[in-house]
């Protein structure tokens, strides 16, 4: 029974942080998410309604390892997502980091970076503002 209210109380906390952070045509909302497998983002524009742009760790093509999740692949997603968001003339965007945290504690400890600071870093360096 428990789980079935944390599941609707996640839900709850989702929807409330979709209301607050809402993407344009001039400047789409980017979200990372990621499966057991890949990673994913899309740049949306909320208005609309409508996928701007999309990539994922999936179209890389190399059949090296099993799960394209780590910081190397987060790295070149960045890099082929920039090319595809610079073509479609999007230099600025609004970041969703999907209720995930940005470096966790142990990383700042470490002063290591998570998948997800490596990709808006790496979006950074290629020119794309946020």
């Amino acid at each position: 029974m428990t789980i079935s209210i944390d599941k609707k109380i996640r839900r709850k906390n989702r929807k409330k942080r979709s209301t607050l952070i809402k993407g344009s045509k001039e400047r789409p909302r980017v979200v990372l998410s990621e499966s057991n497998r890949y990673l994913r983002v899309q740049a949306i524009d909320d208005a609309a309604g409508h996928t701007l742009a999309y990539s994922s760790t999936e179209e890389l093509g190399e059949e090296t390892s099993y799960s394209r999740k780590n910081k190397v692949y987060a790295q070149k997603l960045a890099e082929m997502f920039a090319e595809k968001l610079k073509k479609e003339g999007k230099k600025s965007i609004i970041f969703d980091r999907n209720g995930r945290p940005y470096q966790t504690r142990k990383e700042k400890e470490k002063k290591a970076s998570g998948k997800l600071k490596v990709f808006c870093d790496t979006l950074r360096e290629l020119g794309i503002n946020f």
